[in-house]
Order: structure tokens, then C-alpha cells, then sequence
């Protein structure tokens, strides 16, 4: 008898003392109830939205769709008065109650009714591992279950290997492999002065959107020299997933002004006047004994078409959207409206007498035309190519262009030996400059501040200040000055020399010549690409365009 006394008071022994071991999965002291925790991945979910007015980094993984990878966590709420938190963890190994130190914690509730959590802290096609924590009133805890779940494969566009071609000073060239998928939409390029566009694109700028899957190369023009940029490509699908490229790290190189001829191109007869389309994709050139205009492709330097205008093409220049261009014909009197994107002369505009050259307006609503025995300007209506007014200037007008800002329009009259202002607004002359003998070339630079006006029987440039339309400086160049043009920065004005067969280069903070570049016979006309890295030089006397770079 006692010893049967012995094994049940033995046994009684055991069950206390194992009811008191500590149970990861079960209460720790507290008599609260265990929450149920369950998970649910939220992060592909039927949310697409549009992501035109967001930002793609904040609304999405670096490689997933729709809404950033998320996890949903879940419990049943705690109805029991003793009930203080909920403490949710998470960690990336299981059995979190035996390792609190390698969890995180991703909140404290006190409040009884909140029961689920989200958890964007997440990668794609990871495991993780949750658990719920109750405390009571006396300090005393309880665990949920562990609850675990792999996070979603990635999915959306195959994604571009991004990398950069040609790198100048003040123009970015990138290229990107082809999305081969059929449900491309768009690619997004973003440019920033910081890494890592992908995680936070407000620090970003989306400097190209593409529809088509073929374009596969854009050149950044907005850009400094000796500065360091990021770049990455974002190919969206039309379930508005995407994917990010690589990123790339461009250091643009020293500031450098072009100063050599790196290629020549043959062109028509007699090539008079020259003009870059805005893209920079194409230079124009006007032949004034072939009647026609001559098309260069720029990555070639290769002539690709060539456009029938009217008799004797004189002047030329170009839309600031690029899709027109405007041909003056000085022995037909009048000028030819050139559609771009096909190379057709889609309009013929009736102007006046002797039509020499023209300038664009900035907004592109008015094309400006001089008329060399008229001593007149003509105004074009763009919209219907209709001559709206007729503008009386000095004798023989040759050249004219704008200020960037529109307000004015400045006129070099070749026999006045001065300059005409036009006040644009009401196309009225608010003002004469007098400038050196035969002026024969005018240009603004990009910023407004000052205009050039090339004096051909003086061999010198005078440099008028636009806010009170006064000569502040004279400076010598080569013999015969026929035509100007600004680099984009405006630290540079390039002057041809026609007697010379060379071109000076002035550079605008001092005024001084600082380089002559030899070119071929005659150079009479010169434009810039708009990234400031080649100029176009027409040669009047050997029918041939020199690059300089």
C-alpha cells in the first residue's frame, strides 16, 4: 500500500511539474487566449491603377508588379479585459519565440480590435517567417502560431540591359536592348544626380517616354559638362506591370568648343544657307543653283534625300517643333514649305521681291521672311502659311533672327549699315542700330542678352546689348564675316570667313577670338547641332559641307 502511495504521489509530481514548462506554441504565464495568425500575400493583387502621377519606386519592387510585394498579416483579436499589446514579429528563420533577438519587430498595438497588419519590408520570392505576441495587464505573455510564407515570384516585361554610346561634354547618347515581349507598352528613361532611381524616383527625372519597342536609342541633351548621372530604364506592360534595367553611371567630360573638320560632305551646287532640325537628327542644306535642298543624316554624315524647292533657294530654317521647314526662293519670290517627316513641299507661299532669309518664331506660329529689294518683311501664318503682314525695315535687308524670348525680331540691312528692331507683339520697328559698314549676318545668343551682327566690308562683329539696343563692343575677325551662329551654351559664336576659307571662333564672356579653323572654299553659312558637339559649315565654293567637332 505504501508503496502504490509512492508511484501516485510520483506520477502527481511529474504533471505539475510539466505543466509549468514553458510551451513555445502555448501560453508563457498568461491567461490570455492565443491569437490565430495567419498570412496572405497582397502585393500581386488586382490594384493596378495608373502609375502616370506616382512614383513607380513607392508603388513597386525594383523587379515586380503592380503594387510593391506585400504581406498580409492576420489574428484573431483578444476580447479578454486583461488584454495590454499585440506585438508583432518577423524573421527570415523560423522558431521565433526561442530566438526573439533575430526577429524584428514590426509593431506594438494596444488597441483590442486591430487584427491585421501590412508588411511592405518585403522581397520577392522570399521566405518569412511571423508570430503574434499577447501581453496582459501583469506584464505576462502569450504566443500566437509561427506562421510562414514565400513571397510571390516577380513578373512584368523583360527587362533591358541599359549602356551608353557616344558621351560629349553637354549630350548623353543611351541605348537599350529591344523588349521582345508582345505586350510592351512604353519605356520610361530617368536621369538623377543620385544611384539607386529605382528605389526612389522622386529624386529622379523621367527625360523620355517611348511607345515603340523599337526605340531603342535617345540622347540626353540636358546635360553639364564634368558632372556625374545616373540613368535607368523602366519597360512598363499593358497590365501595367514593368521591370527595371540596369543602372548606369555617366561622368560627362570637359567643357570643349568644336575646333576641327572631322568629316566632309558633298552637297548640291552652290550651298548657301544651312539649318539643323531640332532633333539634330538632320541638317538641311539650301543649293542655290541646283534648286534644291540636300538632307544630311547626322550619325552618317551621308546626304539621303534630296527635295526640289523653287528657283535659286537662298534662305532656310526650320520650325522649333521640327515639322516644317521653310525654304526662301529668291527667283521665284516666294517660299517653300517642306514637311519634314516625308521630305515633301507641301505648300508654296507668294512673298515679296528677292526673299533671302527667314527666321522661326519661337513659338512657331510665324515664320519671318527679308526681301533683299523690297525693304520689307514678310509674316507668315504658319497655320495656314498665309503672309498676315508686311513690315518696312532698312535697305536690303539679307538677315534676321529672333530672341529667344519672341518679343523682338532683329533685322541686319545690308545697304543701311544698321539694324532693324521689331517689336513682335505689334510687328512695328521700335528701333535703328547702327552698326559697322555692309552688315551681312545676325544672331542671338540662346540666353537673349546680346545679339552678333557680322559687318562684312569691316571684317568685325558688333555685339549689340538687347536691353537698350547699344553696341558695347567691336571685335576684329577674318575678311568678309558671311554668317554666325551660337553654340547652345552661348559660350562660343562661330564666324565664317568667306574670303578667308576659315572660321573664327569668339568666345562670348571676353569677346575674343580665341581659334580660326581652316574649312573649304568660301564658307558661307553655319549652323550648330542642338547637343553643341559638331557644326555644320556650307561651302559656297566647292559644294561641300565641312563638320567641324
Amino acid at each position: 500500500m505504501k508503496s502504490t502511495i509512492s508511484v501516485l504521489m510520483l506520477a502527481l509530481t511529474t504533471v505539475i511539474i510539466s505543466s509549468c514548462g514553458e510551451d513555445p506554441s502555448g501560453p508563457s504565464g498568461s491567461s490570455l487566449t492565443p491569437s490565430v495568425l495567419s498570412l496572405a500575400f497582397t502585393g500581386d493583387s488586382s490594384k493596378t491603377g495608373s502609375d502616370s502621377n506616382q512614383n513607380e519606386a513607392l508603388r513597386f519592387s525594383s523587379t515586380g508588379p503592380k503594387e510593391e510585394c506585400e504581406v498580409t498579416a492576420s489574428w484573431t483579436i483578444c476580447d479578454e479585459s486583461e488584454f495590454a499589446s499585440y506585438i508583432l514579429y518577423k524573421s527570415e528563420s523560423p522558431h521565433i519565440s526561442d530566438n526573439i533577438s533575430s526577429a524584428t519587430v514590426l509593431g506594438v498595438f494596444s488597441d483590442p480590435n486591430k487584427s491585421d497588419y501590412v508588411d511592405n519590408d518585403v522581397s520577392w520570392a522570399q521566405t518569412y517567417y511571423y508570430a503574434l505576441k499577447l501581453t496582459d495587464n501583469n506584464d505576462e505573455s502569450v504566443w500566437s502560431n509561427e506562421a510562414s510564407i514565400i513571397t510571390h515570384e516577380a513578373s512584368g516585361p523583360t527587362p533591358s540591359v541599359l549602356s551608353v554610346g557616344n558621351l560629349f561634354f553637354s549630350s548623353v547618347e543611351l541605348h537599350w536592348s529591344q523588349c521582345p515581349d508582345g505586350d510592351y507598352t512604353l519605356y520610361k528613361l530617368y536621369r538623377s544626380d543620385f544611384p539607386d532611381i529605382h528605389a526612389d524616383t522622386s529624386l529622379a527625372l523621367c527625360v523620355a517616354i517611348l511607345i515603340q519597342a523599337s526605340d531603342t536609342i535617345y540622347v540626353d541633351v540636358d546635360v553639364t559638362p564634368e558632372q556625374t548621372y545616373y540613368y535607368a530604364l523602366l519597360t512598363r506592360d499593358i497590365n501595367q506591370y514593368f521591370n527595371w534595367s540596369n543602372e548606369i553611371q555617366v561622368s560627362t567630360p570637359e567643357y570643349s568648343a568644336p575646333d576641327s573638320v572631322v568629316a566632309k560632305v558633298g552637297v548640291g551646287e552652290g550651298p548657301c544657307s544651312i539649318f539643323s532640325l531640332p532633333s539634330g537628327e538632320y541638317v538641311y542644306v539650301a543649293n542655290v543653283f541646283d534648286d534644291n535642298v540636300s538632307v544630311i543624316q547626322t550619325s552618317t554624315n551621308t546626304v539621303v534625300e534630296t527635295v526640289s524647292v523653287g528657283n535659286n533657294p537662298i534662305g532656310i530654317c526650320s520650325l522649333p517643333s521640327g515639322e516644317y521647314l521653310y525654304v526662301a526662293n529668291r527667283s521665284d519670290d516666294n517660299v517653300s514649305a517642306i514637311r519634314t517627316s516625308d521630305n515633301s513641299v507641301v505648300e508654296t507661299v507668294s512673298v515679296g521681291e528677292h526673299p533671302s532669309a527667314l527666321c522661326s518664331h519661337p513659338s512657331g506660329d510665324y515664320v519671318y521672311v527679308t526681301h533683299f529689294y523690297d525693304d520689307n518683311i514678310s509674316v507668315i501664318q504658319t497655320s495656314n502659311n498665309t503672309v498676315v503682314e508686311t513690315v518696312s525695315v532698312g535697305n536690303n535687308p539679307v538677315d534676321i533672327c529672333s530672341l529667344p524670348s519672341g518679343e523682338f525680331v532683329y533685322v541686319a540691312n545690308r545697304s543701311g549699315d544698321n539694324v532693324s528692331v521689331i517689336r513682335t507683339s505689334d510687328n512695328t520697328v521700335v528701333e535703328t542700330v547702327s552698326v559697322g559698314d555692309y552688315p551681312s549676318t545676325i544672331c542671338s545668343l540662346p540666353s537673349g542678352e546680346y545679339v552678333y551682327v557680322g559687318n562684312g566690308s569691316d571684317n568685325n562683329i558688333s555685339v549689340i546689348r538687347t536691353y537698350d539696343n547699344t553696341v558695347v563692343e567691336t571685335l576684329g575677325v577674318g575678311e568678309h564675316p558671311s554668317a554666325l551662329c551660337s553654340l547652345p551654351s552661348g559660350d562660343y559664336v562661330y564666324v565664317t570667313n568667306l574670303a578667308d576659307d576659315n572660321v573664327s571662333v569668339i568666345r562670348t564672356s571676353d569677346n575674343a577670338v580665341v581659334e580660326k579653323v581652316n574649312v573649304d572654299e568660301f564658307p558661307n553659312a553655319i549652323c550648330s547641332l542642338p547637343s553643341g558637339e559638331f557644326l555644320y559649315v556650307a561651302n559656297y565654293g566647292d559644294d561641300r559641307v565641312s563638320v567641324l567637332r
